[in-house]
């Protein structure tokens, strides 16, 4: 009896292994998009807006220019830049002014913390370093460090759209998340 409820339990665990099987990051010609993941934030999609990023439904968003966002890696080797570009399958937007403009996040010497997205980056955004751990959306420094500093805050632009920001220490009402490249399941 003992070995029919071994054999039975090892033959769950091992079902359910194939269940965590890795997933890739999204190869340097794929097209993917990020999600932020959090407390009271289950998976929002990225988009632009006025030139920043934010995450939520793009379509409550009080900007014209409000719409899901969809990148490409720019080579293989680091420091690659993440090139976004208007996601054209997701939306009937068509008014959308911009193309292949860099994500950045804010530099050190930044006084704002709001991530966004530059056609030529100024020395306030750090537009290189962005690399995947498994699904994962990560920095890394010019110094080999490899951090993920990502918060959201609740914004003006329209109900449930959150500002989309890097490593903000002093502001209470900013909820820490991750990004990664995996829709919600429920999508």
């Amino acid at each position: 009896m003992l070995g029919h409820f071994v054999s039975g339990a090892m033959l769950c665990l091992l079902a359910s292994a194939s269940v965590f099987v890795p997933r890739a990051a999204p190869g340097v010609d794929e097209s993917f998009g990020l999600y932020a993941y959090g407390d009271s934030v289950g998976g929002l999609s990225l988009f632009y807006a006025d030139g920043k990023a934010f995450v939520g439904n793009a379509s409550n968003s009080t900007s014209s220019s409000a719409i899901p966002v969809s990148f490409k890696r720019s080579s293989s080797s680091s420091p690659s830049q993440w090139i976004a570009n208007p996601n054209t399958t997701t939306t009937t937007n068509t008014t959308y002014r911009w193309s292949d403009e860099m994500l950045y996040i804010p530099s050190s010497s930044s006084s704002s913390h709001q991530v966004g997205f530059t056609s030529k980056a100024e020395s306030n955004e750090t537009t290189t370093g962005f690399i995947f751990y498994g699904q994962w959306v990560m920095v890394e420094t010019e110094s080999g460090d490899i951090s993920s500093s990502f918060y959201v805050k609740a914004s003006s632009e329209g109900e449930g759209v959150y500002s989309l920001l890097w490593n903000v220490t002093d502001d209470d009402t900013a909820i820490p998340i991750s990004l990664r490249s995996v829709k919600p399941s429920n999508s």
